[in-house]
């Protein structure tokens, strides 16, 4: 495994460990449904803030200076989230993890295209980590509980705790990737014809990430709603991670517009048919089909923008931007359909919205 794609393993399964329980986590610190909403809508709003910035700067000045600086916040924004006392100082160490993650993810993909490597293989190591990261934060929630003698709130500290440990490993990575011959490209503060050039990719993925953020911020409450152990909760996530790690491998030639467009029907299919489940065992297969269909969607959309555009990390910073809105208005949703009229609701809609994506990108095509 090259050091990109060793950086990609260990601080994508650091983000999944610490984001899987954070809703339980906000919980356990007295959040009502409509700020565990907010705790994820300050993470998702900094990362757009940050992913905006930071794509076009890599596009100017360089990757790897962003590289080394965005893990190294993010090791020490992560080990924070053990400090919140509340639902209030949560959001703020959120919002500062979302502006660390931000700074390096665009800048890593761009330099990944620069040298040539492949938009599905590299994406399946982060998949890898999400899958290692979701069932490791699993057992460890679920180990940490013995400490809960000491506060209620230990296994989650646990959890956090290896968390800031993998970006402290993977700082060691990073500063031994080699620079690269690299020609700077002086793109606009407001890249409008970006934009305008890649605009059904970028509303379709808008539309099915909000749609699915949405679900995301209540879905580990859903899961022990229908019955699912925290150890259950870890192992599901790992299912689509670890999926996502076999299916995106074979698709680095795939036809992008094909990709795409099945990614955003698979994700409609999938949203819908949580709500018909009767408890978390049936939920085992739609995490498999969840998989193929993100997998799909995020390639797809990774392949047609390294592709098509010049501008590598400014195309794909504004994805990354896109989904930091999702990951910050999603959770608002999902938290205020599920206190207003509960966890199905949350998934209609969001199956409605991936349905609209499919449509423009269709017509796109």
């Amino acid at each position: 495994m090259d050091r990109p794609k060793q950086l990609l393993f260990l601080s994508y399964a650091s983000i999944m460990m610490s984001s899987i329980f954070i809703p339980n986590y906000a919980a356990a610190l007295g959040a009502s449904m409509m700020e565990v909403g907010l705790v994820g809508a300050v993470y998702g709003l900094s990362l757009f803030i940050s992913s905006y910035i930071f794509s076009r700067a890599s596009d100017i000045k360089g990757r790897k200076r962003f590289i080394v600086l965005g893990v190294f916040l993010s090791a020490i924004t992560f080990l924070l989230q053990a400090v919140a006392w509340s639902p209030h100082s949560l959001m703020i160490i959120r919002g500062l993890s979302g502006f660390s993650l931000g700074i390096f993810t665009a800048p890593l993909i761009a330099y990944v295209s620069d040298t040539g490597g492949g938009m599905g293989t590299f994406s399946s190591y982060g998949s890898m980590g999400w899958a290692a990261g979701g069932l490791l934060a699993g057992i460890i929630a679920q180990e940490g509980e013995a400490l809960e003698r000491i506060s209620p709130l230990a296994s989650f500290w646990s959890v956090f705790l290896i968390s800031s440990l993998l970006f402290v490993i993977s700082l060691f990575t990073v500063l031994q990737l080699p620079e690269i011959n690299f020609r700077p490209r002086h793109t606009p503060l407001f890249p409008i014809e970006t934009f305008r050039r890649n605009i059904r990719i970028y509303v379709s993925a808008f539309l099915r990430h909000f749609g699915a953020y949405s679900i995301w911020a209540i879905f580990p409450l859903f899961l022990a709603h229908i019955g699912a152990s925290k150890l259950w909760i870890g192992i599901l996530y790992f299912i689509n991670m670890g999926g996502q790690a076999v299916v995106m491998r074979r698709l680095d030639f795939a036809d992008d517009m094909k990709l795409i467009k099945t990614g955003l029907l698979l994700s409609a299919a999938v949203f819908f048919a949580y709500t018909l489940a009767p408890d978390f065992r049936w939920v085992i297969p739609l995490q498999a089909l969840l998989a193929v269909s993100y997998s799909f969607l995020y390639v797809g959309d990774l392949v047609y923008l390294t592709g098509r555009n010049p501008e590598k990390a400014t195309s794909v910073g504004i994805l990354n931007s896109i989904l930091g809105i999702c990951i910050g208005l999603g959770p608002v949703l999902g938290g205020a359909l599920s206190q207003r009229y509960g966890f199905h609701s949350v998934m209609y809609s969001a199956s409605l919205l991936a349905l609209l994506g499919f449509f423009i990108a269709a017509r796109g095509s």
